[in-house]
């Protein structure tokens, strides 16, 4: 498997334009069981044997979900790319970084999942997108923490079954590598919402054709328009679902995401350029309301190195939103998941 690195500034600026999806909308199930009681027995220690069979089991289920080193497609043998760094960028329906530890699992949902893959040879990157509805297996737990087993839900659930923090952070990190058929996630960046704007007003605005009617939430963006988005407009624009238009499914924002993406990712890399201070005096401001593994020193590594890479393209999965019972649910065409797994990930042999 790959080795760990770190990201680039310009990463960490993305993983501020990862919170775009920040969603608040959809509010999913597990959002009952919050106010529920707690259990009659919840003043009672787990036994150690417990919790340690509990662990084995989730340690053996993370060690099950590898990527192949070498697989056949379509007739031809490939080998996974070592030479890729993989950075999960998370943006949470939160305003603050929260520790929900004390109160039970946190109230946060993954609202927005890009994969940031970086080619070391080629000097580019792709930014894939995931669908925060998609359905796949994610790690749950007790009332106590205790690890219960896999379950076939949203993926942007995986990240509420503990504390908020770096613990609910790596149980996403596993829903996204799982779904990806166990690629390796170098690093992860998790921010919330109260950084679409700071990360938007670091260029000046990011302009935009209004092509969507968002008149019951932001009056300010008038369809038909091009104008440059200020302060809460960016969040509004990025964020903007039901409200917008007629349409339950996730697919409307994340085409608009990709789009405002298109157009802040070569003012970031400008501002770069011109500036050598200027990741990291916007590192600061997003530094409330953030929780990565990633350390300053692996900031500062590859700073330099990852700032003159080009971004190739953004991809997200094909698939087909439905009505689950209470909620919206995306089942992703596997088929052409594994193509993009195939191209992103692995090398002709």
């Amino acid at each position: 498997m790959k080795k760990q690195t770190s990201l680039s500034k310009i990463l960490l600026i993305v993983a501020g334009i990862a919170v775009l999806a920040g969603g608040g909308v959809g509010i999913a199930a597990y959002i009952e069981s919050r106010s529920e009681a707690a259990p009659e027995d919840a003043g009672q220690a787990l036994s150690i044997a417990d919790m340690e069979a509990a662990e084995q089991e989730k340690a053996s289920v993370m060690e099950s979900a590898q990527a192949e080193n070498t697989i056949t497609y379509n007739g031809e043998s490939y080998v996974y790319n070592d030479d890729l760094e993989v950075l999960l960028i998370i943006g949470v329906d939160d305003y603050e970084v929260t520790d929900y530890e004390e109160t039970g699992r946190s109230h946060s949902q993954a609202d927005l999942l890009l994969l940031a893959i970086f080619d070391d040879k080629t000097k580019t990157y792709t930014l894939l997108q995931i669908n925060r509805d998609t359905m796949t297996d994610t790690m749950v737990y007790d009332y106590f923490g205790k690890y219960e087993g896999l379950m076939t839900q949203q993926i942007a659930l995986a990240h509420t079954y503990r504390s908020g923090l770096e613990d609910s952070c790596e149980d996403t990190v596993f829903a996204v590598s799982n779904l990806l058929y166990g690629v390796d996630i170098s690093k992860y960046f998790c921010l919330t919402m109260t950084s679409i704007p700071i990360i938007n007003d670091s260029v000046g605005g990011v302009t935009v054709t209004i092509e969507d009617d968002f008149s019951e939430i932001d009056d300010t963006l008038v369809m038909g328009e091009t104008i440059t988005l200020q302060g809460s407009q960016a969040e509004s624009y990025v964020r903007g679902r039901m409200s917008v238009v007629n349409d339950p499914t996730n697919i409307n924002r994340m085409s608009r995401q990709r789009e405002y993406l298109t157009a802040i990712l070569p003012m970031l890399g400008a501002e770069i350029a011109a500036d050598d201070s200027f990741a990291l005096d916007l590192f600061d401001q997003l530094s409330p309301y953030m929780v990565t593994d990633c350390t300053v020193d692996e900031l500062s590594e590859y700073i330099e190195k990852f700032s003159g890479y080009t971004l190739d393209k953004i991809v997200t999965p094909e698939g087909e939103s439905v009505k689950g019972e209470e909620f919206m649910e995306f089942y992703i065409d596997e088929t052409d998941l594994r193509a993009i797994v195939i191209d992103l990930f692995y090398e002709k042999a």
